[in-house]
């Protein structure tokens, strides 16, 4: 009997949630006045432009060559064409471009 471990991570994700909430319940924490307290939303405001600001001064430009020209350009696609060559029973570039070893000499006697 084979089990999804995804289904199970969900499980112990839901159950997880519902003990926190249960925990928060019994200390007396109220969501609901935690999420609509001004300093709640004024430190999520803050962290929310924060964020906006360093990614766009610091991290799109290096994190969006990174995906276009390495990750795009040097692993996704010569995986795929060579996942379709693969399937089209054609050589992939690893054996076109692998060198080729020549046959040994015989010894002589």
């Amino acid at each position: 009997m084979t089990y999804n471990n995804q289904n199970r991570g969900i499980v112990k994700l839901i159950i997880l949630i519902v003990v926190a909430l249960l925990v928060l319940s019994y200390f007396g924490i109220s969501i609901r006045a935690l999420v609509n307290n001004p300093v709640t939303q004024d430190n999520i405001s803050y962290t929310a432009s924060t964020t906006v600001t360093v990614w766009d001064t610091y991290l799109k430009k290096p994190a969006t060559y990174l995906w276009n020209q390495i990750f795009l350009a040097l692993i996704w696609e010569p995986a795929i064409n060579n996942l379709k060559n693969l399937r089209d029973n054609q050589p992939t570039t690893i054996q076109q471009d692998a060198p080729t070893v020549p046959a040994p000499k015989p010894i002589p006697l």
